[in-house]
């Protein structure tokens, strides 16, 4: 479920990213940037947890890298459909979509389902997360068009 769970969300990143390029050069790296940073996190607490269930380092990073190979499928595809016509809004829609799925269905329950003695201390350190990534995503959008190589 883990490999699944990832590979889907790893689909929806590649269609946010091809969507945002299609759309602007400067939109598309605003995009790859929050992903980038959503990414990291989320491919390191999948290994950790493939590695937790008893598979090796190798088979852990074969399973990693091929769910993360999804990416480059959703990528192609929206930069093939947004090459096409107006299809950018139904892209980012379905991506939007599997965002929340993923997270409502996988993220959400794994945080709840955390036991520790310091509960207080654990619901302040989900909030800084979560209002941390919101307070990036929000700058990256605003200042998306300042953004230069």
């Amino acid at each position: 479920m883990i490999t699944v769970g990832d590979a889907l969300h790893n689909f929806a990143d590649g269609l946010a990213v091809g969507a945002a390029f299609s759309s602007s050069w400067s939109t598309g790296l605003a995009t790859s940037l929050a992903v980038l940073c959503h990414e990291l996190p989320h491919e390191l607490g999948d290994f950790a947890a493939l590695l937790h269930v008893g598979l090796s380092v190798r088979r852990a990073l074969l399973l990693n890298f091929g769910s993360a190979l999804t990416a480059f499928l959703g990528l192609y595809l929206a930069l093939a459909v947004g090459a096409q016509g107006d299809f950018e809004v139904w892209i980012l829609s379905v991506a939007t979509g599997l965002f929340l799925y993923v997270a409502l269905c996988d993220m959400l329950p794994a945080m709840l389902s955390v036991k520790d003695p310091r509960p207080r201390l654990l619901f302040l350190l989900h909030n800084v997360g979560l209002l941390g990534g919101w307070a990036i995503l929000l700058l990256l959008s605003v200042y998306e068009e300042d953004i230069a190589l």
